[in-house]
């Protein structure tokens, strides 16, 4: 034993750091190993994210509010529910609503109403119906941004019923507008019926 001592005292102090270096390493492996088995034990399942599910592609009122722009304006084609991506396209170096910094991502929120030119695809109009609950603030920066890209915005109060006095009101203009400048260049005129889901949601039935 005092030999392999002494021949152990004889070695380069580099080699005994090493060796103590991976005896210290080799037990903190032996102490923390069944800790982490344990731990792995322990840890709960991940919880599945469940599966999306389809939703209505319109409420009752905007549903209501587009059969009612449908027939004030039969010479335009109305889209429902339009990204403002599909809208605004970066005029340079991005901006906050670009990337998403600005009070929330303002290139996926939806536009209500488009309305559209059929025969070249110009915008005419965007109409957006007001909820009772929405924020002013992000309103107004919505419209600002269109506004400065050229679109008017036509703004349906959320106190408003979804009927053709509210349609014809809002967006009469247009209609005159397009008379006006080829009164013989329209779309037939849907045909007069009773629409379930204006009564539902104004309380009529």
């Amino acid at each position: 034993m005092s030999e392999y001592f002494g021949r152990l005292g004889q070695q380069p102090i580099g080699n005994l750091l090493l060796a103590m270096g991976a005896l210290i390493v080799l037990c903190l492996a032996i102490w923390i190993a069944p800790r982490i088995r344990q731990g792995m034990r322990d840890r709960p399942l991940p919880v599945p994210v469940p599966a999306p599910v389809a939703k209505p592609f319109l409420t009752n009122r905007k549903h209501a509010m587009l059969s009612a722009l449908e027939r004030v304006l039969p010479m335009y084609r109305i889209h429902a529910q339009v990204s403002m991506g599909a809208l605004l396209a970066p005029g340079g170096r991005l901006g906050p609503w670009q990337r998403g910094t600005d009070g929330g991502a303002f290139l996926w929120r939806i536009v209500d109403f488009v309305v559209v030119d059929p025969t070249s695809s110009s915008i005419v109009a965007l109409i957006e119906m007001d909820e009772r609950f929405a924020e002013p603030d992000e309103n107004r920066q919505r419209e600002a941004l269109t506004t400065q890209a050229g679109y008017q915005t036509i703004r349906i109060p959320a106190s408003d019923r979804a009927t053709m006095a509210t349609a014809q009101a809002a967006v009469g203009h247009l209609r005159d507008a397009a008379l006006k400048a080829a009164p013989a260049v329209t779309r037939l005129p849907m045909p007069v019926r009773t629409w379930p889901l204006e009564g539902r949601f104004n309380g009529t039935r």
